[in-house]
């Protein structure tokens, strides 16, 4: 079939058997600027009753971005809403309020604090889904988790949307969570409180992926960045635990030239990559490459020439965040860093990463999502994700905290399976999973090993035993591995109102 075209062209429609559409016209796409408020932005993103919203954590503490977004949704007069976050603190407390009015009425991301405290006494219609860093990432991709607008805090942003969380007067550090929330959703807002000149320096989102700019007053206090897990103990007893650690690291023969190593963001934690940092200098040793958060104890060994690359993918402190300010170094995505999906990860070559734990059991399965109560508090983060990717996975604790034994029988929730798990540093001693028998073997002579049974009957003689927990039929949430596949369930406990 011959017809003509809007260029005035005779065409033909049918071509070796395929129908080929005749050209309709063109249109000048003149450029207009994507900045407006942040009501109009989820007016003409199509906002309504049962969609889902979904937020990064970066600013930690600090955050204003999820309380304004909501209480803009409840001016609105939109309900039903699930919200996707990386994670949630004690600032997003008026939450609380808007589960109770069923503006808020699903969660699937990390909870931290006051929410998480709330919803264990008053469950959601549906349980509270909480994910790794990498299983979040590859359950948007997969569309496991559909995101209907991704609103994205930057510290600054140019009139198109490409935006930047390394400068600004709100900065905190690379915008590395929200990538693949801007990829995969339905409409991308970016909440600015800079606009800067076209085109934004650093662009962690670009303006092919954002629908809008919402301009605010302001996006947080970047001084809450650092909050209580991010700052370094000064506990005498966790401060030998970090020293075992290190030592254990040591008899292990990781700590050489080339190594690639990861903390957790817990005081133990830290203070353990404080006295590998010493222990780097002592033995001359120079690390490849430190991965994952950023803070200045790492940053000072990099200063001091002992470690040559610093691949992160978040900031902790205001440290840091001047830090890449002032060289940028090498940010990756979370996609880059825990992606199980992917071809290749930050993490996977990691030599050893120091994690630690709110329980763990003689099965070496490890608790950081629920308190001992019962009461979800935590969120995963990316536990799971460097756990299976460490060739050394250490899990620090003391044996028991206050009257409640944390080396017990079982824990409460399994955020992390034991089959991952290394070795369990404790005040009185340090365990090593069996499974690791090339590793026992190695130790064999360096460094003193007891079994984990041994520390779970030094915790229940000091505590007189784990407290006895009866549960509801609700369910309050459940944790997933980063496969999708769901590891434990979280219950609502009785007499916890």
């Amino acid at each position: 079939m011959k017809v003509v075209n809007a260029a005035g062209r005779l065409i033909e429609t049918d071509i070796s058997g395929e129908t080929f559409k005749p050209f309709s016209g063109a249109k000048k796409h003149n450029y207009s600027s994507k900045i407006t408020n942040l009501s109009d932005a989820l007016k003409k993103c199509g906002l309504k009753d049962g969609m889902t919203l979904s937020f990064h954590h970066q600013l930690r503490n600090g955050d204003f971005v999820i309380n304004k977004t909501l209480e803009t949704v409840l001016n609105l007069g939109v309900k039903n809403i699930m919200i996707a976050q990386t994670a949630m603190f004690n600032v997003h407390n008026p939450i609380i309020d808007l589960i109770k009015e069923g503006i808020v009425t699903r969660i699937e991301g990390s909870i931290n604090g006051v929410v998480g405290d709330y919803i264990s006494r008053n469950p959601l219609p549906y349980p509270v889904v909480l994910r790794s860093h990498g299983g979040r990432w590859a359950a948007i991709k997969k569309d496991e988790l559909h995101i209907d607008i991704a609103v994205i805090a930057a510290s600054a942003s140019d009139e198109r949307g490409n935006s930047t969380g390394i400068i600004g007067k709100s900065a905190f550090g690379p915008i590395s969570y929200s990538q693949v929330d801007a990829m995969h959703a339905d409409y991308v807002i970016m909440v600015t409180d800079s606009i800067i000149d076209y085109p934004c320096k650093y662009q962690e989102i670009q303006e092919r992926y954002v629908d809008y700019v919402a301009q605010i007053d302001r996006i947080g206090d970047s001084s809450n960045i650092m909050s209580g897990t991010t700052k370094i103990t000064d506990d005498p007893m966790e401060l030998k635990i970090a020293r075992d650690c290190v030592d254990l690291m040591d008899a292990a023969e990781i700590i050489k030239d080339g190594m690639i190593f990861q903390s957790g963001a817990g005081g133990i934690s830290l203070a353990a990559m404080k006295y590998l940092g010493e222990r780097l200098e002592e033995k001359k040793v120079i690390a490849s490459t430190a991965t994952g958060g950023l803070t200045k104890l790492i940053v000072d060994i990099y200063k001091a020439g002992h470690v040559r690359n610093l691949y992160y993918s978040q900031v902790f402190d205001d440290y840091a965040v001047n830090f890449v300010q002032e060289t940028l170094g090498i940010p990756a995505d979370i996609g880059h860093y825990a992606d199980p999906t992917s071809k290749g990860r930050t993490i996977d070559g990691l030599d050893t990463v120091v994690l630690g734990a709110t329980e763990v059991d003689i099965n070496f399965n490890v608790n950081v999502n629920t308190h001992s109560d019962g009461r979800m508090l935590h969120g995963i983060g990316g536990h799971q994700d460097t756990a299976a990717g460490a060739s050394l996975c250490i899990i620090t604790c003391p044996i028991f905290r206050k009257k409640n034994p944390i080396v017990r029988e079982k824990v409460t929730t399994i955020s992390t399976p034991g089959e991952v798990v290394d070795a369990i540093v404790t005040d009185k001693g340090i365990a090593i999973n069996p499974k690791r028998e090339d590793l026992i073997e190695n130790l064999k002579g360096k460094i003193d090993i007891v079994q984990i049974e041994e520390l779970k009957e030094l915790a229940y003689d000091a505590t007189g035993g784990p407290q006895e927990l009866e549960f509801e039929d609700r369910l309050v949430g459940c944790t997933k591995w980063f496969d999708g596949t769901v590891l434990d369930i979280i219950k609502k406990v009785k007499g916890l109102e």
